[in-house]
């Protein structure tokens, strides 16, 4: 006889249903960490155009996303963007700080980022890795990271 059984091939499938089951689940946890460090050096590269701007100008005066950036939300359209001030006021407005700015990433409804928290960085270069939640001004410091630690 050639050929295979039906027990040979329940076995086999079996086997890989078992591989499947472990593998998905890291595949999807590498696809939020690389998701969220794409975010991450979006992030950097508008803020190297602030950083232009401020030597520039003196000052943030004016500075949204479309005219920095070009874009509200990261080329994957895993994160809304923000950029505001620390007090949380649009750096166009006449009561902003035009000093300072916050750059938010907020995972986006109905992406595989929900739920994985938003990521903070400052004029300062100050970097916050809000796991499950929304970061604040509040949460940056000199020693918060982005890595999590």
């Amino acid at each position: 006889m050639k050929g295979f059984t039906l027990i040979e091939l329940m076995i086999v499938v079996t086997i890989i249903g078992i591989i499947a089951a472990i593998a998905y689940p890291s595949y999807v946890g590498y696809k939020v960490r690389v998701q969220r460090a794409d975010a991450q050096a979006e992030m950097l590269q508008i803020a190297r155009g602030l950083a232009n701007f401020k030597l520039a100008n003196n000052n943030y005066a004016g500075r949204t996303l479309s005219n920095v950036y070009g874009a509200t939300q990261t080329p994957d359209g895993m994160y809304n963007l923000t950029i505001t001030d620390s007090n949380n006021v649009a750096l166009t407005s006449s009561s902003a700080n035009t000093n300072v700015w916050l750059l938010v990433a907020t995972p986006k409804t109905g992406t595989m980022q929900v739920g994985n928290g938003s990521i903070c960085l400052n004029d300062q270069g100050q970097k916050f890795w809000a796991k499950g939640q929304n970061c604040t001004s509040n949460d940056l410091n000199n020693t918060s990271n982005w890595d999590g630690r």
